[in-house]
């Protein structure tokens, strides 16, 4: 019986042994193990007192590591423990290993993470003493993650440590710690917003990592940090190589997510057929997956970009599935956002009475669950609105409440924003001290944050308020606008700049100055026209091309649909077989053809109804746009002479019908020596006069009652449920709006008659007659005159 044997001898067998057996078996293990011990232990014991004059015990020392201590650790803390770790870190470090492996476990179940953070540190040390690379590399990096979530200053320290590890890293070819080292120094860079930094560690983390879902989250975050950079080609770049390896992957939901980050990053290149391409697909990808956030994230960048090419509609629609999402979820803050977004869109439209309700929305919601910025965005636009309504004191409330919460914020470019627009709320009050004021402040605002589109607004804006206070000024500004212009080739600004120096040469008496800039803006505007021709030309483009992809992409789906259904009826097929051929053949046949004659009759019944729905859509669309055109003036937008009539008309029949008379004016304006204005300017420029002059009646009268063309440049104004008093202000508006406001450089006025059904017309050619009469008289007093009729005028005609 060997040792080896001995070792294995299982004691428990003595039951069922005789004692003979049993007690020589004990004495035969006694007899092994005593020589075992002699000839190990002993002996060589001996050997080194006779050889070497030390003790047995100090032999025993010199030759066994030493065991880790028992430490009572139960009645410790989880930092008491640590510090006991820490302290025996040098003299005893299998010890304190053990102590920092027994933190670890504490703290992973009482999540106590500095102290945590701290055990991963002091493990990381002992590894890197013991020459442990790798699992040095690993406590490190677990202990910056943790500090790094803590927002702890260590942080810096422990990924100081890993930078000192990283050529010992490269030594061992430990490829996934370098990498993870890389990530995080990028990632410190990029919270410090060091882009260009991040950048280069990012970079360097491609050397180092080559599965794909390392190499997609990677492309990711350069392309992120290129977007902190404002450079949105590589922006766009970057995340379609990311896109690439998300697809390897078929990652749904990081394939929808880059999608739609390159479809912002193409939008803001101003590629927005190309954005709208991606935006499609990443909303089909969303389709698929369960992720409502991504999805109305994406419904808001299909929203913007279909509303930059034109199609509102479309936008509408997209903002509207956003609101439901967030109305659903009560996310208070995207009710505003979507809000805000909706109301942009009716801004654009000139509906400003839907904009209006949807801006008043966001800010009868709870202010405290909303960003201070959106309730701004609300307050501003509802201003806007406002003051082209001419209604300057609510005007300048609102937007003097979005100006504090920009400052609040202090949001330097929005600022920049209000305070121009509250310039020009107190330029149209004629407050011209508290307008340069506002203008000054602007421009401070924009110069700070290097808004240069904003820097020459405002500058513009001040010149033209210093042009006969102090000209040399105006000219420092306008100069400087110019030049601004320039950089940023802004045709539009340049245009402005050069309409103001020609007017200040105009009135410094530098005739042949004006005239120069005067020949520039006519060449400019040229510029202009073409460029907005071309803009219009894109714009339908892209509105083509977007219909385009919608077919395609309904086609798809239409296709993807009946594969479905085709596979799915050859499993029915399929199953059904089966269980008939347990019957017969010829119910098989029978079955399967009827199966067949079915689905053919299902889709062409499917075929029909999509064909009847798509020609009735088509043509209740064309007639919307028929009746647009045939009630409308081409020129001005106003409704024409028919319309006129038909109102008058149907009005007097419900006059008839309820046998009184409501208040109901009407009134007629004419341009004041219109034919000078063709004569001198052409009809192009007429042309352009009689748009801008039916803008302002419009945008006066408002919800308030009818604007129509009569004929050249005489205009027609029903006031339903007006007495003859409200009739009377709101054509001395007009009559001032119209002498004060600047056509193209052109002075123009206009001759007002009112009338009311209170005196007595009983037809519209009667009320039509009276108002004429009402007119004439206002020519015959030297135009520029509202007269309202009366009996005295009427004798005074005839």
């Amino acid at each position: 019986m060997n040792y080896c044997t001995l070792q294995k001898f299982d004691y428990s067998v003595c039951n069922d042994l005789d004692k003979k057996y049993f007690f020589s078996a004990m004495l035969n293990i006694l007899y092994v193990r005593s020589r075992v011990i002699f000839s190990r232990i002993i002996f060589p014991l001996f050997f080194m007192m006779f050889i070497f004059p030390i003790s047995p015990v100090k032999a025993l020392e010199s030759n066994v590591e030493t065991p880790p201590q028992k430490i009572e650790t139960i009645h410790l803390s989880d930092t008491e423990l640590f510090n006991k770790a820490k302290s025996i870190q040098h003299s005893d470090p299998n010890s304190s290993r053990l102590l920092a492996n027994e933190v670890l476990n504490r703290t992973d179940k009482n999540n106590h993470q500095e102290v945590r953070a701290q055990a991963y540190s002091l493990l990381g040390e002992l590894n890197l003493t013991s020459q442990k690379i790798v699992d040095s590399m690993s406590s490190f990096l677990q202990a910056s993650l943790i500090y790094k979530d803590l927002d702890d200053e260590r942080y810096q320290e422990i990924n100081h440590a890993m930078d000192n590890l990283l050529p010992l890293a490269k030594q061992h070819n430990v490829t996934w710690s370098i990498a993870n080292i890389l990530i995080n120094k990028g990632d410190e860079d990029f919270d410090k917003k060091h882009y260009g930094d991040a950048i280069v560690q990012y970079t360097r983390v491609l050397e180092y990592v080559s599965n794909s879902k390392s190499i997609a989250q990677t492309y990711k975050k350069i392309a992120e940090s290129y977007k902190g950079l404002n450079d949105k080609g590589q922006t766009a770049l970057f995340y379609k190589k990311s896109l690439t390896a998300y697809t390897a992957l078929n990652d749904k939901k990081n394939i929808a997510r880059i999608l739609n980050a390159i479809a912002e990053a193409e939008r803001h290149l101003g590629n927005d057929v190309i954005a709208l391409g991606y935006s499609a697909q990443s909303l089909e990808v969303y389709a698929q997956i369960d992720d409502p956030k991504g999805y109305v994230k994406a419904l808001n960048g299909a929203g913007i970009i279909y509303r930059n090419i034109g199609r509102y509609e479309k936008s509408l629609a997209n903002f509207y599935k956003a609101y439901l999402y967030y109305q659903k979820v009560d996310d208070v803050n995207g009710i505003a956002k979507s809000s805000i977004q909706m109301g942009l869109i009716y801004t654009r439209l000139k509906k400003f009475k839907e904009a209006r309700s949807f801006y008043q929305l966001t800010i009868y919601l709870p202010k405290e669950e909303v960003e201070a910025k959106t309730l701004a965005s609300a307050y501003r636009e509802i201003g806007v609105i406002d003051l082209n309504a001419g209604d300057y004191e609510s005007a300048k409330a609102m937007v003097l409440k979005a100006h504090d919460i920009y400052e609040q914020e202090n949001d330097k470019t929005k600022q920049a924003l209000t305070a121009r627009i509250l310039g020009n709320i107190c330029r149209d009050q004629k407050n011209e001290k508290q307008a340069i004021a506002y203008y000054k402040d602007s421009l401070v605002d924009a110069v700070a944050v290097g808004n240069k589109m904003y820097q020459i607004k405002a500058q513009i804006s001040l010149a033209s308020m210093l042009i006969k206070k102090d000209p040399k000024q105006a000219i420092h500004l306008l100069n400087q606008s110019l030049a601004l212009s320039n950089e940023i080739n802004s045709n539009p600004q340049k245009l402005s700049v050069y309409s103001e120096l020609r007017r200040l040469e105009k009135l410094r008496g530098n005739f042949e100055k004006s005239l120069s800039y005067a020949e520039k803006e006519i060449a400019l505007s040229s510029i202009i026209e073409q460029e907005k021709e071309d803009k219009e030309l894109v714009f339908v483009k892209a509105t083509l091309s977007s219909h385009k992809m919608e077919m395609e992409l309904a086609s798809l789906k239409e296709k993807a649909k009946l594969d479905h259904l085709e596979l799915e009826q050859k499993n029915n097929e399929i199953e059904i077989a089966a269980q008939v051929s347990k019957i017969s053949e010829l119910e098989l046949v029978k079955n399967k053809y009827a199966n067949l004659a079915l689905a053919l009759l299902l889709a062409m019944c499917l075929l029909l109804v999509v064909i009847i729905y798509r020609r009735f859509s088509a043509s209740k669309k064309r007639n919307r746009e028929l009746d647009y055109l045939v009630s409308r003036d081409p020129l001005t937008n106003s409704y024409n002479r028919r319309i006129l009539y038909e109102l008058l008309e149907r009005d007097f029949g419900k006059f008839a019908n309820s046998g009184s008379f409501n208040e109901y004016c009407f009134m007629m304006i004419d341009i004041d020596f219109f034919k000078n204005v063709n004569d001198a300017h052409g009809h192009i420029t007429g042309d352009t006069v009689l748009c801008d002059f039916a803008n302002i009646l419009q945008n006066t009268i408002a919800n308030r009652g009818t604007v129509a063309r009569f004929g050249g440049e005489e205009f027609c104004v029903v006031l339903p449920d007006s007495s003859q008093e409200i009739a009377m202000q709101v054509a001395e508006n007009i009559r001032k709006k119209v002498e004060l406001y600047n056509f193209d450089n052109i002075s123009i006025t206009c001759s007002i008659g009112v009338t009311s059904v209170v005196f007595g017309a009983k037809s519209p050619k009667e009320l039509m007659h009276q108002a004429d009469v009402a007119l004439y008289q206002s020519k015959t007093m030297g135009r520029n005159q509202v007269t309202i009729w009366n009996e005295a005028l009427e004798k005074n005609n005839t």
